[in-house]
């Protein structure tokens, strides 16, 4: 079955529609050269009021960020000046009575964006963010509710990202449906890699970018990023690694729709992404000898390809492929079958 798959892939190439490329600004910070990749982020942050830099001129993105900078990152453009001026005091234990950061994890605390008493003690602010807490702090402090955005879609997104049931999963699905975070060439999102002042700024950019529908290029872009990751890994018969990407890409592409629902373009990206997965399942189900689940889940992979050729006719080059790889699947399996 793997050679009949295989044998219909050919070259794969799908462009889904650009939109709104942002403009560059002048170069505020003289470590952060235009081509840095947290030039466009430091420059948007600093024209925000979000960020500023240090009294020589320079960002330092590679200067790691420990808890109290990452929240006041966050909390400071969200909360009046005045009234973390009102807040003089903490329940943590571990904060000295004039540490500089008590008015905002207080505002935090307070409105449920970080855990107090009695479920933590400590706030342990000189501790350098992680990459989940981060996303779980920004999220929050945003109002947005992790557990509930995309909830119908509980899958392993890579192997550090695998246990639907982590406490940070949540958090780093949402991260991953509004672009903030991409798979690395490593093939992890690595939820608690130790942030620098590069990757908070980077993070919160796209995550305020996206807010404002504007990411939607990017995160449609890592959508067809991920379905070349999975004909590679299928063709490396990696069906692990396939299964990751297939839930990414759809990730990617709802979370697209979720901003634009009315663009058609973005509703057969969904489809297309959808008729990968049911793929996906399809060669799964090959390689465990499940030969009528190889053909039902090859036909729902073909039906979601002719939605995705029906909503736009720019995808039916790449919906036509998926429905030849369908094909050849499900005709592999019924030959299976019949014994012949």
């Amino acid at each position: 079955m793997q050679r009949i798959l295989f044998s219909a892939l050919g070259s794969l190439f799908l462009s889904f529609a650009a939109v709104l490329p942002l403009a560059h600004a002048e170069q505020s910070f003289n470590d952060l050269p235009s081509d840095h990749p947290a030039y466009a982020a430091a420059e948007y942050l600093k024209t925000q009021g979000i960020i500023s830099g240090y009294a020589d001129g320079t960002f330092q993105p590679d200067r790691k960020v420990n808890r109290a900078e990452a929240l006041k990152i966050i909390i400071a453009p969200l909360v009046k000046p005045e009234q973390l001026a009102e807040v003089k005091s903490t329940v943590f234990t571990d904060v000295a009575p004039d540490a500089w950061f008590i008015p905002y994890i207080e505002a935090a605390r307070q409105n449920g964006i970080i855990d107090g008493p009695p479920k933590k003690e400590q706030f342990l602010g000189g501790n350098t963010v992680v990459t989940a807490e981060f996303f779980k702090m920004l999220e929050l402090a945003h109002q947005v509710d992790p557990t509930g955005s995309f909830s119908d879609i509980k899958l392993p997104m890579a192997s550090d990202v695998a246990d639907t049931q982590a406490w940070f999963y949540p958090y780093m699905r949402y991260a991953l449906t509004s672009s903030m975070v991409m798979i690395g060439q490593d093939g992890l999102l690595h939820p608690a890699q130790e942030l620098t002042r590069g990757d908070t700024a980077i993070y919160l950019y796209r995550f305020l970018m996206y807010k404002q529908a504007r990411r939607t290029q990017a995160l449609l872009s890592e959508a067809e990023n991920e379905l070349i990751v999975i004909l590679g890994m299928l063709e490396q018969d990696n069906l692990p690694e396939a299964q990751y990407a297939s839930a990414r890409a759809l990730l990617a592409a709802r979370g697209a729709h979720f901003k634009r629902p009315d663009e058609v373009i973005v509703q057969g990206a969904v489809k297309i992404t959808e008729a990968f997965r049911q793929i996906v399942l399809a060669y799964g189900h090959g390689r465990s000898g499940e030969l009528q689940s190889v053909v039902d889940a090859s036909g729902e992979a073909w039906k979601l390809a002719d939605r995705a050729i029906q909503l736009d006719a720019s995808l039916e080059t790449i919906g036509k492929q998926v429905q030849q790889i369908a094909k050849n699947m499900a005709d592999s399996a019924r030959e299976a079958m019949s014994g012949t």
